[in-house]
């Protein structure tokens, strides 16, 4: 049985820019509502990206749900960050994805387990499903098409993926 996890914006965003929405596919996938909202307010400036997002959201394999907030999340989170964390505790949801350091560490306080979008590329060639090459020419796209990472993250995941 596929592994739950709960999706933040940010790692659907940069899956979708690099055409690998596919590699959710592995998981038990929950969105939570104001993911979906911040994905539709995307429309406007980048309307390929938010159309092929939606579209993957409205698969079976996904499961869309509204979430009350927990009360004492920091401010500085978004609303996707605040969902996902928020749906993850109260679901008894180990894993999150989210790219953001800040949220990550809330992620962690809050005992939960977070992994970006390099994680689930991580993820994608563990399980054979992409090769080392590609995972290689992955990471690079998501670099070109904006994901912040630190120098020696990138370093370490490159170094990492050639032993």
């Amino acid at each position: 049985m596929p592994e739950k996890v709960v999706c933040n914006t940010s790692p659907l965003i940069f899956l979708s820019k690099i055409n690998k929405l596919n590699l959710l596919e592995t998981y038990n996938l929950y969105v939570p509502h104001q993911v979906e909202v911040e994905i539709s307010k995307g429309l406007k400036r980048h309307k390929e990206d938010a159309q092929q997002i939606i579209k993957y959201l409205g698969g079976k394999s996904v499961s869309r749900t509204k979430v009350a907030l927990l009360k004492d999340l920091p401010a500085f989170l978004g609303p996707g960050e605040r969902a996902a964390i928020s749906l993850a505790v109260k679901e008894g949801i180990a894993k999150v994805f989210i790219d953001e350091a800040k949220a990550r560490r809330v992620a962690r306080f809050k005992g939960l387990e977070p992994k970006g979008t390099l994680g689930i590329l991580w993820d994608a060639y563990k399980n054979r499903i992409i090769d080392r090459k590609t995972t290689e020419l992955l990471v690079f796209d998501l670099v070109q098409e904006g994901y912040r990472i630190k120098e020696d993250i990138f370093i370490e995941f490159l170094r990492k993926l050639k032993g």
